[in-house]
């Protein structure tokens, strides 16, 4: 699919509206969806909202993901993940090229028709596997894990939609949380532990030697399941209470 016009509409949108923007913002931005915060945010005055409203959700989710992989737009560590465009992508926006996404819908690498487009979009590509670390494998899902948290779904009904045990959910957690990602799942361990359990293991975590697991499961592994202890571990980590 040759995405050249959806990327460009994409990045002139941030452009225009001068801020990052967490992606279900975005997407809601690009469909001119009045969602809440682009109600807040007063984004429906904007020229470009709507800019997209011929395409579904899905299909914007991909043109996100494939302008990310592209080195067009960089994550900010935030507690929504923010996206913005890069040095590359808004020169591509000025001068847009071919920037086709083969049908199986991976990213492989972008080249454009102009040498100094390639040279930057080869040092975002760089500098984004330096700082994100994620492997190919997990990148994609761990960004649908993203949007499930940033829509508030419960991660246990996401990990069954995506045929993954929760165990697996965590994982991804844990190694989002080591890479400085601060997601907000209070969401859902103020529903599966409550708030006076998460004190308690919060102030565990705070006053241990270490957040190493087999300690904590060796101080409450009677009382708390694994992935209860692991979530409480999560929301210490990405929260940085050290």
């Amino acid at each position: 699919m040759e995405a050249k016009e959806s990327i460009v509409k994409l990045i002139k949108a941030l452009l225009e509206i001068e801020r990052p923007a967490p992606r279900l913002l975005l997407i809601d931005y690009m469909m001119g969806r009045r969602s809440r915060q682009i109600e807040e945010y007063k984004l429906s005055d904007y020229e470009t909202f709507g800019i997209g409203e011929t395409h579904d959700e899905d299909f914007w989710s991909t043109i996100i993901d494939a302008a990310y992989e592209g080195g067009l737009l960089k994550q900010i560590a935030t507690q929504n993940n923010e996206l913005t465009p890069t040095p590359a992508g808004k020169k591509f926006a000025k001068k847009p090229s071919s920037f086709t996404i083969p049908d199986d819908e991976s990213i492989t690498e972008t080249e454009s028709d102009d040498p100094e487009i390639d040279s930057l979009l080869e040092q975002a590509q760089h500098d984004r596997s330096a700082a994100v670390q994620i492997a190919s494998p997990h990148a994609k899902q761990q960004i649908k894990l993203i949007t499930a948290i940033d829509r508030h779904i419960a991660l246990d009904s996401f990990a069954e939609s995506e045929g993954l045990g929760l165990d697996e959910v965590l994982d991804d957690l844990e190694m989002l949380a080591e890479q400085k990602r601060r997601l907000d799942i209070t969401y859902f361990t103020d529903e599966v532990l409550g708030q006076e359990c998460m004190d308690e293991l919060l102030d565990y975590f705070q006053n241990a030697k270490s957040d190493d697991l087999n300690a904590a499961m060796e101080e409450y592994g009677d009382i708390y399941q694994e992935e209860e202890i692991r979530l409480a571990r999560v929301v210490f980590r990405m929260n940085g209470i050290q």
